[in-house]
């Protein structure tokens, strides 16, 4: 309990129950913000009830709430193993160690998920494109920046439906349409038709009688996100390159 002894509280042999930040009735706070009830104390039974949206708003919840105590001015307390009771604590340590253990676990449900540092639960990004979710490509321009961002979030959230997955990868679409000059003289010819002829032809941004439809949507849709995802990061690297050449000349 030492990650969560600030927020939740200790009880001591001597003094009895020392609250924490939570307050004397943690369980009120909990059905407060998350809307449950019967959540606190955590146990076996208790989790075992829960859906995966009730677990995963409790693992954020506790993320909000995580910190490791500090043993320099904490004490020891030896009578009947009573334990650390703490003074001072790091909340960015404790979240890092708390993030740590959690996506260990959430590495290996369904999918994939994991604790991002901003506090949510997000879809796992496949092996080696994680840092596409993290860089922006400086010559889009505000506006597909945030549409670009906006996608990321909408895909990958935990709560995204399979037709809102479907949106962000047509948002991403739409940003490479807003950007198509640069496609079109950065990529190869053919590279740029296939974007476009997938995005068109096979229910991402029309719903037209002709599109092909019977394919393994989330697998497929998956694929072409990332795939959207690089081209732009792919034609504005290349962009940028261009335009530092052409800045020596």
């Amino acid at each position: 309990m030492d990650l969560f002894q600030q927020a939740f509280g200790y009880d001591c042999v001597d003094e009895g129950f020392v609250q924490g930040t939570l307050g004397p009735r943690a369980s009120d706070r909990i059905s407060i913000v998350l809307g449950y009830d019967d959540v606190w104390p955590f146990n076996e039974s208790r989790i075992a009830s829960w859906s995966d949206d009730q677990l995963f708003d409790v693992i954020e919840f506790l993320y909000d709430h995580v910190s490791k105590g500090d043993r320099i001015g904490g004490y020891l307390h030896t009578f009947n193993d009573c334990g650390w009771h703490y003074r001072k604590f790091d909340a960015e340590q404790g979240r890092s160690e708390y993030r740590g253990r959690v996506n260990e676990i959430l590495s290996r449900v369904e999918d994939g998920f994991e604790l991002t540092a901003g506090g949510q639960i997000m879809r796992l990004a496949p092996e080696g494109l994680e840092p596409l979710l993290l860089e922006d490509a400086r010559n889009l321009g505000e506006s597909n920046q945030d549409h670009v961002r906006s996608a990321i979030h909408k895909f990958r959230s935990r709560a995204s439906s399979s037709t809102q997955r479907r949106d962000a990868v047509r948002d991403l679409a739409d940003v490479l349409e807003n950007i198509r000059p640069d496609v079109k003289e950065y990529l190869f010819s053919e590279d740029e038709r296939a974007l476009f002829e997938i995005a068109n032809k096979f229910w991402i941004r029309h719903n037209k009688p002709g599109e092909r439809r019977e394919y393994d949507h989330e697998a497929w849709w998956t694929w072409l996100f990332y795939l959207y995802l690089d081209s732009i990061s792919l034609v504005d690297h290349l962009k940028e390159k261009s335009d530092r050449l052409d800045a020596r000349d």
